[in-house]
């Protein structure tokens, strides 16, 4: 099976709107009656403000002309240190195949191709959350386990 990327672009916001309403009800269980009228206006003018500036890329994954799976890359800046001199971070999220697809490389392409474009915008630093499902898959594109993480919601 041959996979392609593409990027999804702004004029097609009701399908990665789509996308990232199915990716967050399988992440976090969502049952299907989950009201997200609020997270979807949420999302939906994150995405129209980032995909407009460039500090996100949102990427689809097909198989032909059936979409199998999607990822995205926010991008920031921190404060320049030793291990980021430039500052420049990105954090990949969304990275998801639909279940008759995974373990065929689907993740990797989509990972392979969201590096490039880190590297294209002399992103020096790239982190992300995963499940365990996923950890083999970014431990093999190079992404280390950092246990000095630590998280809080406000």
């Amino acid at each position: 099976m041959e996979i392609k990327i593409r990027r999804a672009e702004l004029p097609e916001l009701s399908l990665i709107m789509e996308w990232r309403m199915r990716v967050l009800r399988e992440v976090f269980c969502l049952p299907e009656d989950t009201d997200m009228t609020e997270l979807y206006s949420e999302n939906e003018q994150y995405y129209r403000e980032h995909l407009r500036d460039g500090t996100h890329t949102a990427v689809f994954a097909c198989a032909g002309e059936r979409i199998i799976g999607c990822g995205g890359i926010c991008y920031q800046t921190e404060m320049p240190s030793p291990d980021n001199p430039n500052g420049k971070c990105g954090y990949l999220m969304n990275i998801y195949a639909l279940p008759e697809y995974r373990r065929m490389g689907v993740g990797r392409e989509i990972v392979s191709f969201l590096i490039k474009d880190a590297q294209l915008k002399n992103v020096k630093k790239l982190s992300l959350e995963s499940s365990e499902m996923a950890e083999k898959l970014y431990q093999s594109t190079g992404f280390l386990r950092n246990e000095h993480f630590y998280l809080k919601y406000l």
